[in-house]
């Protein structure tokens, strides 16, 4: 029997006036009389996707397609409880379904949109969004939305031109503004970045996020004191940010008012005890200070971080908890850069001595290395096939699980070895070489976060290369021999050795036959320590947390000597120290 007309009709007014559950009760009604009312069956689903059941939703939304299979409408609803739902291909099926009933139908295109968005497809949301544009050429929503899709697409400078597009008819959006600064910031241009942030301040003075974004932009300029005002304001207004409270921890850190980022850090903490960065920031603070309990303890967040450098692993076997599983095989795989690998490979020995048998995965770059070296049974290439094994751990994490302190590292070298055959042939050929010979590196990876500021670049060595009496070797590798291209003319003193090196069992053996080794804090630094050399590190204002905050010595290197700078970008005091050093130890037996 169908329904009375006045019986949908007066669910629908209580609908449309918010009376939600006399509709509800009304549409029920309705459909108790008649189960295909396509009518019913498409409000009631409409009805539970505002009031975000969207587990109720879908069954009903699925049979008034059914009961109207030609209308737009009801696949575009379909489409928008399928995404709630997170059924993102299903959800593309009818979203496309709906556009082609109604290729114009706007609603079915914000759908299409969002659903390619959540699918992390940019490119065709990016298309979708332009169609949505044509159809509502002047809304700005759509053109704010367009330019954060082209953001996260990394498409930068096209979203800062859609931007300029919005704020031609919005000259006064906030959120064009705030988007404007991020597009900017991708693109290097920082200070059009912070005016941007600046101006959307004008309008929203109190508003956390952009004084934070704000903040960042300053920090990339290496502008701490200024960006630190902008956190504290921040704070001010959101006391309870850990967000700010790990801006403001790192910006600390990078002034080296050390003891201010740790209880920044700990803030962050108690705001967000999930926010791994906030350990992680409060992991290297502390290390700084040599506090290696807790320090260690709060690092084990770090691959728990969204932008953590290291591609996530999937082992199928269990991580190792500290314990001992005597005649189990260990997989010990590295992370980060091939310095960690070189400066933790320290530990595998101990794992040896409490009956491991120890494999392990490392960069390729590495692995004729570290076959060499005492405690390994074996050693494979990152991503090789790996040979079964009972637990595995990372590198990074064995201090931590073998209680390392800054009176206990196992600092005894050397501990990696060369090849005799090769470590023989650099023999004679650096033989004819007079005078002391050094080995220069002067760049690490770009890829490093902080290389810009550890890495001086072969220009600021360049004043090193006139000193008398010495013979110096290039030993870079990668994009810091650029260098090589834009510094003109070198002295006879200096021989390029980086094409005749294919990995680091060769740096290894030239490092053997030198006097010393003088390097940015890279990778070759922590090969030169490993194989007990003369080596000389220089340091940027804010170091690694494995150098602490002060000192020329290190406990992890006992033949290394570090050369700090005084004030951040400062290599020229620091290149001069160096050089006097080299002055009065000319003709000598080099020493660290």
């Amino acid at each position: 029997m169908p329904p009375p007309p006045d019986l949908f009709a007066a669910a629908s007014a209580d609908h449309d006036a918010g009376r939600i559950n006399e509709a509800l009760a009304g549409y029920r009604a309705v459909l108790d009389r008649n189960p295909a009312h396509a009518g019913a069956l498409h409000r009631l689903g409409i009805l539970h996707l505002q009031t975000g059941d969207f587990v109720a939703a879908l069954p009903v939304l699925e049979r008034a397609v059914m009961a109207e299979p030609d209308g737009a409408v009801q696949h575009s609803n379909l489409a928008s409880a399928l995404r709630r739902l997170g059924r993102l291909p299903e959800a593309l099926n009818a979203c496309i379904q709906a556009l082609r009933l109604s290729p114009d139908f706007v609603d079915a295109h914000i759908n299409l949109v969002n659903i390619l968005d959540q699918m992390q497809r940019y490119g065709d949301a990016i298309r979708a969004q332009k169609q949505l544009i044509s159809l509502r050429p002047y809304q700005g929503e759509a053109r704010l939305q367009l330019a954060r899709l082209l953001i996260l697409d990394n498409r930068p400078e096209e979203a800062v031109e859609a931007l300029y597009d919005l704020l031609g008819m919005q000259p006064l959006s906030v959120h064009a503004y705030t988007n404007l600064g991020v597009a900017l910031r991708r693109l290097g241009r920082l200070d059009d970045a912070a005016a941007a942030y600046r101006t959307a301040l004008g309008f929203a003075p109190d508003d956390t996020g952009l004084l934070n974004n704000l903040g960042i932009v300053l920090q990339d300029q290496y502008r701490y004191p200024e960006a630190m005002d902008c956190f504290r304001q921040a704070l001010v207004r959101q006391p309870n940010s850990a967000t700010t409270h790990l801006n403001l921890s790192v910006a600390y850190r990078e002034e080296m008012r050390i003891a201010q980022s740790v209880d920044c850090a700990r803030a962050a903490v108690r705001c967000d005890p999930s926010l791994a960065a906030a350990h992680t920031a409060l992991a290297v603070s502390l290390l700084m200070q040599g506090e290696y309990e807790e320090g260690l303890a709060e690092y084990e967040w770090r691959s728990r971080m969204a932008d953590f450098p290291s591609p996530r692993r999937d082992f199928t076997s269990p991580v190792w908890d500290g314990s001992d599983r005597a005649g189990g095989t260990l997989l010990v795989h590295d992370e980060q850069g091939v310095g960690d690998a070189l400066q933790f490979v320290r530990y595998l020995p101990m794992l040896k001595a409490r009956g491991f048998k120890v494999i392990l995965e490392c960069n390729s770059q590495l692995v004729r290395l570290l076959g060499r070296m005492p405690g390994v049974d074996q050693v494979v290439g990152r991503f090789q096939p790996l040979p079964p094994h009972d637990a595995h751990i990372s590198l990074l994490s064995l201090p931590y699980l073998l209680g390392a302190r800054v009176d206990n590292v196992p600092a005894q070298v050397p501990y990696l070895a060369t090849e005799p055959d090769v470590q023989a042939h650099w023999a004679n050929r650096l033989s004819d070489f007079a005078g002391v010979k050094v080995g220069l590196v002067w760049a690490g990876n770009p890829e490093f976060k902080a290389d810009r500021l550890r890495s001086p670049g072969l220009r600021a060595f360049r004043p090193l290369l006139d000193l008398p009496g010495v013979s110096f070797f290039g030993l870079q590798k990668g994009p810091g021999r650029q260098d090589l291209d834009t510094i003109g003319p070198l002295p006879v003193s200096f021989t390029d050795l980086g094409p005749e090196i294919g990995d680091f069992a060769d740096t290894a053996a030239i490092m053997a036959n030198l006097d010393l080794i003088i390097t940015s804090c890279t990778g070759p630094a922590h090969l030169a320590g490993g194989l007990g050399r003369p080596t000389w590190t220089v340091l940027p204002f804010s170091p690694d947390w494995r150098w602490l905050a002060a000192g020329e010595d290190t406990f992890w290197y006992p033949t290394m000597r570090l050369f700090r700078q005084p004030e951040r970008g400062d290599w020229g005091t620091v290149i001069g120290r160096v050089s006097a050093a080299l002055r009065a130890r000319t003709g000598l037996v080099f020493t660290p």
